[in-house]
């Protein structure tokens, strides 16, 4: 694989990225300012509907999503207000800021092992959700959160998808850990820089904590949202949505072991189900 370090660009520190992060394509900035928002008690409704509407294309397939058959509404959506009124505000949300994501990283779907990171993002945020409902937790801040805890990933392969996909291609090879490989090539794990990146765009201190921490042995004396996401990315993982081809798969049984049993007896029967689900929301990207 190539050497991609440079010399860091002089800045002052608390300035200065990573240098794998430096001069890093921007986010959309209809999805940070809609995360942001995430962090408020109260949301506006008007507010979110001016935001999206200001942006054509996100409102366009915002309209698009609200009108497909995966929420067979009765009436056709014409307006964002009118979106928010049928879905709901955080499902508005939801829909905004995958599509603001997919056209991020679209440029540079164009292998399997990248289109595989981006699947497992989707993946993992519908499994966050659907936990998060059977664990009576606020299940389209899940959503959210799932979506974006490899946000960092996402970064790192926008900026070297060449060399991003040679070490997808590498790892998987050579059952190489795949967070040690990050290191190796850019200094900087996905989880890492993604953490970087949420302190940078402002967003909710929960949500740092899972960019940051999802791969991390926690404490389990409280189930916490980042444990609810560490769940639903090695159920990502079991059900065949992983980025590598896992050496010894997870069982659905033991992920779920991690979940508290008010949920866990739910859930346990829903695997096939999930399979289904998660594939139909790959194909309509949402």
């Amino acid at each position: 694989m190539p050497n991609l370090q440079t010399e860091p660009v002089s800045k002052s520190p608390a300035a200065a990225p990573p240098w794998a992060l430096d001069q890093l394509p921007p986010f959309p900035v209809v999805a940070t300012r809609l995360v942001a928002m995430l962090a408020r008690e109260e949301v506006d409704t008007i507010e979110v509907g001016r935001l999206i509407a200001a942006e054509p294309v996100f409102a366009t397939r915002v309209l698009q999503m609200a009108n497909s058959p995966l929420f067979a509404l009765e009436r056709q959506v014409k307006t964002i207000s009118h979106a928010i009124v049928l879905l709901g505000l955080d499902r508005v949300k939801a829909i905004t800021v995958t599509r603001a994501l997919e056209d991020y990283v679209s440029p540079v779907m164009s292998t399997h092992a990248l289109r595989a990171c981006w699947q497992n993002s989707l993946a993992i945020a519908f499994l966050s959700e659907k936990l998060a409902r059977s664990a009576k937790m606020d299940s389209d801040f899940a959503y959210v959160a799932g979506l974006l805890a490899d946000i960092g990933r996402l970064a790192l392969l926008v900026k070297y998808p060449g060399p991003y996909a040679n070490l997808l291609a590498v790892s998987a090879e050579e059952e190489f850990d795949l967070i040690m490989m990050e290191h190796e090539l850019f200094d900087i794990d996905h989880c890492e820089a993604g953490a970087w990146l949420t302190r940078k765009m402002l967003f909710p201190l929960e949500l740092s904590e899972v960019v940051a921490s999802h791969h991390a042995s926690l404490d389990n004396r409280e189930f916490r949202m980042v444990h609810l996401v560490q769940a639903a990315d090695l159920l990502a993982e079991a059900l065949g949505f992983g980025i590598l081809p896992p050496v010894q798969p997870p069982s659905v049984k033991r992920v779920l072991d991690q979940v508290p049993e008010v949920c866990r007896a739910r859930l346990e029967n829903e695997a096939e189900q999930w399979k289904q689900e998660i594939a139909a929301r790959v194909q309509a990207r949402y």
